[in-house]
């Protein structure tokens, strides 16, 4: 299971959670609940690794200084998470992660996760771009998607290339149509 389903699932249980709107101890709550429903569904992996919510990452940077991030995870290579627990998100929040992703030498994965329930298509757009990982309610991560199709149909396949395609040179714009598209096909066939 993948670092992204977890979390796309993990988002349905915050809901239970009842955590207040606009109080900075839901925030934190969030995140902690977040690193919390990681580890429990990742730890059986063996070589995972993660660090303790609001960590501080050391290593190597362009500008001398350290980063905090919500979620740090080490596998083969560094993830890091932010955690946006807010009814709506503005491009600002990811141009700040993505301005610390970009300072470290050997810039880690990047994934940003907000309870937001409308993301706007620039905050999309720019994450692709950028080949950061979104997950939020209103738009299921391709990785969940393809988890739950069944395998050998024309979606599966055209998840399966819309996956890779994420990872290339194609204009963001056109990718969050694809995405859209597969979403609403997804849904359609009744998987949702």
């Amino acid at each position: 299971m993948t670092i992204e389903i977890v979390l796309f699932q993990a988002l349905e249980d915050v809901k239970d959670l009842e955590l207040p709107p606009g109080t900075p101890s839901s925030g934190s709550k969030f995140e902690d609940f977040m690193v919390q429903q990681l580890y429990q569904m990742l730890q059986q992996q063996g070589t995972l690794r993660i660090f303790p919510p609001r960590y501080t990452l050391h290593e190597a940077t362009h500008s001398g200084l350290a980063h905090q991030f919500d979620i740090v995870i080490r596998q083969d290579k560094l993830t890091t998470i932010e955690c946006k627990f807010r009814g709506k998100t503005g491009i600002d929040n990811l141009f700040a992660f993505v301005g610390k992703l970009v300072d470290y030498r050997e810039p880690p994965r990047g994934i940003f996760v907000t309870t937001a329930e409308n993301v706007n298509d620039n905050v999309f757009c720019y994450a692709i771009a950028h080949r950061i990982s979104i997950v939020c309610s209103s738009l299921p991560p391709v990785e969940y998607m393809i988890q739950r199709v069944k395998k050998n149909t024309e979606l599966a396949h055209r998840l399966a290339r819309l996956q890779t395609r994420l990872r290339g040179k194609t204009a963001p714009n056109h990718l969050l149509v694809e995405w859209q598209n597969a979403y609403s096909r997804f849904t359609v066939e009744g998987y949702n």
